[in-house]
């Protein structure tokens, strides 16, 4: 009887060590990384990206929202993310408004975990030698055919208000319908916004 409790202790011990997950950062190599692991945000390096920013220029608008979202199972493996919501108005007219999703945990329109360095993308020359990027998937509700990110830079030298350089790109590799729109119904662009 002892045998029998030591052996299923064992075999308990040795199954619940191999159900913890291993914790890296958000920008290890997931080729190199087991499955199940959680791909954490171990630096904070989103932080500074969440909360509502606007872009203003005379009467267009572009407005985000972010927030961060920590432990998202992905089918593979945990991990943290930005996601987020927008509001377009061109001319003073709302064009899109995606902004009441901002809680769904579902389904964004803005969303990823992509830490970029200077040379990758599109290329900063101005940027400090070690500043991070972050790329997101960047989503059109009636055209999600087309493949855009977009692109976060944090503005250490501006603090009050804080500021970020957006930009919004195509991404490429998008089949387009006979009928379908080549852009977002937000242009494709470069916006410095403000933090609310």
């Amino acid at each position: 009887m002892k045998n029998l409790f030591f052996t299923i202790s064992v075999l308990l011990l040795a199954l619940s060590c191999k159900a913890q997950s291993p914790i890296v950062n958000i920008d290890a190599s997931r080729s190199s990384t087991v499955d199940g692991a959680y791909f954490k945000d171990l630096n904070n390096e989103f932080n500074k990206f969440i909360g509502t920013w606007v872009y203003t220029n005379g009467t267009n608008t572009l407005t985000i929202e972010l927030k961060k979202v920590e432990s998202v199972y992905n089918g593979k493996d945990y991990e943290d993310k930005l996601v987020g919501e927008y509001k377009y108005k061109g001319n003073g007219i709302i064009i899109i408004n995606t902004l009441d999703n901002i809680s769904n945990s579902a389904k964004h329109n803005i969303k990823g975990n992509r830490i970029i360095a200077n040379d990758q993308s599109i290329i900063c020359n101005d940027c400090t030698a070690n500043e991070r990027r972050i790329e997101l998937t960047f989503y059109d509700k009636n055209r999600l055919y087309l493949s855009s990110s977009i692109i976060l830079r944090y503005l250490t030298n501006e603090s009050n208000p804080e500021k970020i350089n957006v930009i919004i790109r195509p991404k490429g590799g998008t089949i387009i319908p006979t009928d379908g729109s080549t852009s977002l119904r937000i242009p494709y662009g470069t916006y410095l916004m403000e933090k609310q």
